[in-house]
């Protein structure tokens, strides 16, 4: 299997491979409230969410947008993609 030299480079594996497992993390997190949302009957009724859950929704968007926009700076950083 034939892996391109890029993968070899720490500037890339920097600026795009850890905007990819961000990316992942906020993805697992959003994964994990949205079960914390399934397993809870109470709060679904009207009464507002708990603190702790709307951080970790909070946490896992951020982090999942943070990654997302760490890969694009990266790609372009990296000058893998160009306009």
């Amino acid at each position: 299997m034939y892996h391109p030299p890029i993968f070899f480079d720490p500037q890339f594996t920097l600026g795009v491979m850890v905007g990819w497992v961000l990316t992942l993390a906020g993805a697992g997190i959003l994964l994990v409230a949205a079960i914390w949302y399934s397993a809870a009957g109470e709060w679904r009724r009207g009464i507002p969410a708990p603190i702790p859950f709307r951080a970790l929704v909070g946490l896992g968007f951020a982090c999942w947008l943070g990654g997302l926009l760490w890969q694009f700076v990266g790609y372009f950083g990296t000058r893998t993609v160009t306009w």
